[in-house]
């Protein structure tokens, strides 16, 4: 309201207050009722109500406008005709808008035919024609390795998230809302926007960082760059732009380099290796060669393996820190026994984008069965194997442990015979296909007692007559196994007599 010590206001406001079109919405931290500075280069409407028993027909009727505590009035209209509605304005000089930055109160006055006066409340503007000043050394502040004589290379933008920061020199008088907009061009007359930074009611007065992303520097290729900015406020002043900063840009990516690795005690130098799983009973090493393309603080991963087997194994850090040999575990070898597996790295940058290298094949080969333990029968004595000497729980079978023995391989031992009374072959299951358990691997199958073929089997076998026991081993968790007539380990061969 306005202060009582204006003569003119000798009653309390009752009216709405004025309206103006185009007025800013109240921001935080903004001013209240900024008016665009668009708005003022010419004469402002401000719209007023009409009083309800307004008549301009019975008599003369005037609309006056107020400033503040002036005590004339800004603007005055008379009427004696009826007010349309488009007619229900008075005008804000833009003479005075222009040359009145800072707070103020609008207000209107009406007096009717009659004499009856009503006084509207306050409508809070703000004038705000002073554009933003910037410092005297006003270029964008860029990192000395990217100017002149370096450049802006991909190398640069990896080793820093991927991202150029440049800092925004402080201007005068920063206010919230103020909205810095920075232009990446190919010469200095033809602006392109490249982004636009708007401050808040919070950190206005922080320093101001643009960060301009790699993919965006990269999309606008390579070249000579010149770059400006330029801070408009709220109420649309413009600063003058900056000076130009020129950077020479040679962000694109050079095509990596990852050649196939190698593997240590596997003989090729094609793209197929053969590995003896004997000679890596302790593990592999799977080498990246120099020429490999690998830039600091990029991570590197080796893949071995088919994705999902039991086999794969993904060491992300050489041996020793540092190197580029990358230590693969026994286990991950016996896995793929007889198999060809892919094998191969991958980098990450700092984007983490990923880049595979050209993948090599390594053969894994069988291992001969002489390397293998025996099988062992309890009562076999001289090749022959007696029935009636043979418990009438069963002969018990041993197996011991091999040097590539892992719990993540399966097991199966059948024992073949003929039947005496058919002549055709007899087959027991003296272990169906399963997981080896853990002791087993360290002492050895049947060290329970409990692997035996029945007397009950043995019984109705042709006497003598050969008896065989065959081991089949999976390398694979159980997935694949020999074919029936090639058991992974030499035969147990025996003679069945009475």
């Amino acid at each position: 309201m306005v202060s009582s010590n204006r003569t003119l206001r000798v009653v309390d406001p009752t009216f709405p207050k004025p309206e103006i079109i185009g007025m800013l919405d109240d921001k935080p931290g903004g001013e209240p009722g900024l008016l665009p500075v668009a708005l003022t280069g010419a004469d402002l409407k401000v719209w007023f109500t009409i009083p309800r028993y307004s008549d301009p027909t019975k008599g003369q009727e005037k609309y006056e406008l107020f400033v503040d505590n002036d005590t004339a009035a800004i603007a005055t209209r008379y009427w004696d005709t009826p007010i349309t509605d488009s007619e229900r304005y008075l005008e804000l000089p833009a003479t005075w808008m222009r040359s009145n930055d800072g707070q103020h109160r609008l207000y209107y006055q009406t007096t009717i035919y009659n004499g009856s006066e009503d006084l509207s409340f306050d409508l809070a503007i703000t004038l705000d024609g002073t554009e933003p000043v910037l410092a005297s050394d006003n270029k964008a502040i860029f990192p000395d390795a990217v100017l002149p004589p370096n450049k802006l290379t991909d190398d640069y933008l990896q080793n820093h998230q991927d991202a150029l920061k440049v800092d925004i020199p402080a201007y005068l008088n920063p206010r919230p809302w103020d909205r810095i907009t920075w232009y990446w061009q190919d010469r200095p007359g033809n602006p392109v926007v490249g982004g636009v930074i708007e401050l808040d009611d919070t950190h206005y007065g922080d320093p101001v960082v643009l960060t301009i992303p790699g993919s965006f520097i990269r999309a606008k290729g390579d070249d000579w760059r010149y770059v400006r900015y330029e801070v408009r406020d709220r109420a649309g002043n413009l600063s003058r732009p900056s000076e130009f900063v020129e950077v020479e840009v040679d962000a694109t990516p050079i095509p990596r380099s990852l050649p196939w690795p190698s593997i240590e005690k596997a003989i090729g130098n094609t793209e197929v290796q053969t590995i003896n799983p004997l000679n890596v009973i302790s593990g592999a090493v799977v080498v990246i060669p120099d020429t490999a393309d690998l830039y600091p603080n990029e991570d590197v991963w080796v893949h071995w393996g088919e994705e999902g087997s039991v086999g794969e194994y993904p060491p992300t850090q050489p041996l020793p820190p540092g190197s580029r040999r990358y230590a693969i575990p026994m286990p991950s070898i016996a896995a793929y026994i007889g198999k060809t597996i892919p094998v191969s790295y991958y980098v990450t940058d700092g984007t983490g984008g990923e880049f595979p290298s050209v993948s090599r094949k390594l053969k894994v080969q069988t291992v001969p069965s002489s390397s293998y333990p025996l099988l062992e029968c309890e009562g076999l004595s001289g090749g022959n194997l007696s029935v009636k000497n043979v418990d009438p729980a069963g002969a018990k079978l041993q197996l011991g442990t091999w040097v590539l023995m892992t719990e993540d391989q399966w097991i199966r031992i059948t024992m073949t015979g003929i039947n005496n009374a058919t002549g055709q072959e007899s087959v027991h299951e003296v272990i169906p296909k399963r997981q080896l358990r853990e002791e087993e691997v360290t002492q050895g199958i049947g060290v329970r007692g409990d692997v035996k073929v029945p007397k009950d089997f043995l019984i109705p076998l042709r006497r003598n007559e050969r008896l065989t026991g065959k081991i089949y081993l999976s390398f694979d968790g159980g997935q694949t196994w020999p074919p029936l007539a090639a058991p992974t380990l030499k035969m147990l061969e025996m003679t069945l007599v009475d």
